[in-house]
């Protein structure tokens, strides 16, 4: 929950966020942002592990081929989903994202290559003390982290306006995904976090470290 809160709390920050209307979340997962908001959310996914969150509606989808009009969502978010598919895939996944946004689209995914050093070092870790390396981690190295120059070319060609703002440092990354690392210690931060975007902004903030590169990225894309 304290990555979660992390993520979402850099959308919540942002003023376009703070304007009411309908809400798609790609990559949803069965809580996606619906643990920090009390407003409906459409989330979509490849699957569900569990049933959706109460004021969740889960759709089974691509991202590839979401089965929405245009333009049918004012706020669509993507956080941390782009480095879990194919690299050949991402520019069709953002293109159908714009197409499905009527007004804002808030895209978050780690970047770079100090992100794939960070990485490269916790799944050492995990392995050191031969702890599982968690699924996510491993997607991480198998599909590779996006460079953002990639995703700003996308955006570029897609000729919508975005402004493009540094998440929490690679080192914060690091030290968050080893206070997550247990069931116990996620359980704490749930009871922290959850229900309270007050909070998650709060974490968000303070995981950025000035002068340190960041390990996500956030892009706020104007499609309007």
């Amino acid at each position: 929950m304290l990555d979660q809160a992390i993520r979402f709390g850099a959308i919540l920050a942002q003023p376009e966020f703070s304007a009411s209307g309908s809400i798609l979340e790609v990559g949803s997962g069965s809580l996606g942002i619906t643990a920090f908001i009390n407003e409906p959310v459409v989330g979509v996914d490849v699957c569900f592990n569990r049933a959706p969150a109460e004021g969740m509606k889960g759709i089974t989808a691509s991202v590839t081929a979401l089965p929405f009009a245009d333009r049918s969502f004012d706020r669509v978010i993507c956080s941390d989903m782009l480095e879990h598919i194919p690299e050949n895939v991402r520019p069709a996944a953002i293109k159908e994202l714009i197409r499905v946004t009527r007004r804002t689209l808030f895209l978050a995914c780690p970047c770079g290559e100090e992100a794939r050093r960070m990485d490269g070092w916790l799944s050492r870790l995990y392995r050191f003390f031969t702890l599982p390396v968690p699924d996510w981690l491993e997607e991480h190295q198998a599909e590779t982290i996006p460079d953002p120059e990639a995703i700003q070319s996308v955006l570029s060609e897609s000729g919508v306006p975005y402004r493009e703002i540094g998440g929490e440092s690679a080192l914060a990354h690091f030290v968050i995904s080893l206070l997550i690392s247990t069931k116990f210690m996620n359980n704490v931060w749930k009871s922290i976090f959850q229900d309270r975007p007050d909070r998650a902004v709060n974490a968000a903030h303070l995981a950025r470290f000035p002068g340190s590169t960041a390990y996500r990225r956030l892009w706020i894309i104007n499609a309007a």
